[in-house]
């Protein structure tokens, strides 16, 4: 039976979730999805913007309203494409580090810290993409994007830039797009595919 790993590309309010395994030498895209991560009536970056001209009462439920969506179609997104590729298994999900440790428990801790201020709307659809992998049993994998080639390269056995080639070529029969972000979330997929196989 399949075994793959599930690299995420998280963005504010969708993802790009890329499904590989590994056969022999040869990395394998088994899927290729963008995900919607909120409802098209509500903001997209509640805490950097729209929260800031709200009543108190108004921001929270703003961004407890964000919060739910976003937690609802992570969840809808991953169980969905799981239960596509069944009867291969997901070994794990491999997304980038978290931008903040965790959300403060209010909107004014957000706002009185700009540097919390400009993380903490991509920390809503990061923690609702990990919650929903927990909520599946799926180990989740923290990637730096600035060295997961790297990683992915010597644990291949090869160099950086051979296998950047090789995973550009692999969105090829895919058609576009097929980024940079595509490239680095298939590098996570593999780190976390070869680090569920040790454990």
């Amino acid at each position: 039976m399949t075994e793959y790993s599930i690299g995420i590309e998280d963005h504010y309010a969708w993802a790009n979730l890329v499904s590989v395994t590994i056969s022999g030498g040869d990395e394998v895209l088994l899927d290729r999805r963008r995900v919607d991560l909120l409802d098209q009536s509500l903001a997209a970056s509640p805490y950097h913007h729209d929260t800031l001209h709200l009543s108190p009462l108004e921001a929270e439920q703003l961004v407890r309203d964000v919060r739910t969506s976003a937690n609802n179609r992570a969840a809808a997104a991953l169980s969905a494409l799981v239960a596509e590729l069944d009867p291969a298994t997901c070994r794990g999900v491999a997304i980038r580090t978290p931008p903040l440790p965790c959300l403060p428990e209010t909107i004014a801790e957000v706002h009185a810290d700009a540097r919390v201020r400009n993380r903490a709307d991509g920390m809503i659809y990061h923690e609702a993409l990990t919650r929903a992998a927990a909520h599946l049993k799926l180990s989740v994998f923290y990637f730096e994007k600035n060295a997961v080639l790297g990683v992915a390269a010597r644990a291949r056995g090869t160099s950086s830039p051979a296998l950047e080639r090789r995973l550009k070529a692999l969105g090829t029969p895919h058609g576009p797009p097929w980024r940079k972000g595509h490239v680095l979330a298939c590098a996570a997929a593999i780190v976390a595919h070869l680090s569920a196989e040790r454990h």
